[in-house]
């Protein structure tokens, strides 16, 4: 049967429910702190806290987009998804170069031995310190996705290298494939990168789309089979809810409303609840939708973008037994 993986277990992707496509719920450690201190989450009772509050909205299922090297807590993540009922799908790969010192090994190892790496935390359990050893320590949880990410419009030469090995990762275990774009730039490179190394865009989630909002560039992605993420409700500094508003209306009166996916993107301590600030992980369920059929979006197109999108998105390339 289809699956997607969650940290607790695969589950059928009718399963999923309200899916927030892109989150950050335990920012724990690495280089990423040290450089964006409010991006500290590291309460797993905070945690379970407000998520429980995502729950009691009507939320039922998120991606974790934090990877290799930015902080992840696989064993933090299960505690939390057991506690709220809340599904969480975590990521292998890595983000942005910037996170990483350039030390790390992740400038040193060829596609194929990253692309293993990978790999086994899909197949077999997240190393449960991003492989910094000296000694390998999974989780139970396994990845679901398999995060890339580019800078400000530009593909670097260890960038190529990650998207590489997300390729060879792709190919053998079927994880969907999560893009973080900088402003929304270099989506289409990263497609015709991806599919110039044999991953079908309808495997590909890009991320932050819209806050390079251009309803031109929005509809040549998604007719490549690729889903686009937005995650500007809320945040009103990149932009005013009318603006997506408008952006989501354009795709889908184009017939691109199925390639649309919201997130919340809510990674930095000020953003919580929790932790006393806002406007939380569950804005979207409290106030976006509401705001989508103020301004005449039907309870199915909000279902599709909610639902039934993400359910095709996360979903393995390969069934499972």
């Amino acid at each position: 049967m289809t699956f997607i993986r969650s940290v607790l277990g695969d589950v059928p992707p009718s399963a999923l429910g309200v899916t927030n496509s892109h989150e950050h719920v335990l920012i724990a450690s690495g280089l990423i702190l040290k450089l964006e201190p409010d991006f500290r989450l590291d309460s797993i009772e905070k945690g379970i806290e407000e998520l429980c509050d995502f729950h009691s909205k009507g939320g039922r299922a998120l991606v974790e987009a934090s990877p290799i090297g930015a902080g992840r807590d696989p064993d933090g993540l299960r505690s939390i998804s057991a506690a709220t009922g809340v599904t969480i799908i975590s990521a292998t790969g890595f983000h942005k170069t910037k996170y990483y010192l350039d030390s790390h090994w992740r400038f040193r190892y060829s596609a194929d031995e990253i692309a293993r790496l990978f790999i086994e935390e899909i197949e077999i359990g997240i190393e449960k310190s991003g492989y910094e050893g000296p000694f390998i320590r999974r989780s139970e949880a396994r990845a679901g996705i398999i995060k890339v990410a580019s800078d400000y419009q530009v593909m670097d030469l260890a960038t190529r290298t990650a998207f590489q090995a997300a390729a060879i990762a792709h190919a053998q275990t079927g994880a969907p494939v999560l893009t973080h774009t900088e402003m929304g730039t270099m989506a289409i490179a990263q497609l015709e990168t991806l599919a110039a190394l044999g991953i079908d865009s309808k495997h590909v989630v890009l991320s932050h789309m819209d806050r390079n909002p251009d309803l031109h560039l929005h509809k040549e992605v998604a007719q490549t089979g690729a889903f686009l993420e937005y995650d500007g409700p809320g945040r009103v500094k990149y932009f005013p809810e009318s603006t997506l508003i408008g952006l989501i209306r354009g795709m889908v009166e184009a017939g691109l409303g199925g390639q649309i996916l919201l997130g919340g993107d809510t990674a930095r301590r000020s953003y919580w609840k929790a932790y006393g600030g806002g406007p939380g992980v569950a804005y979207i369920l409290e106030h976006f939708t509401d705001r989508m059929r103020c301004d005449g979006f039907s309870q199915q197109q909000i279902d599709d973008i909610l639902i039934h999108n993400p359910a095709r998105a996360f979903v393995f390339a390969k069934v499972g037994t």
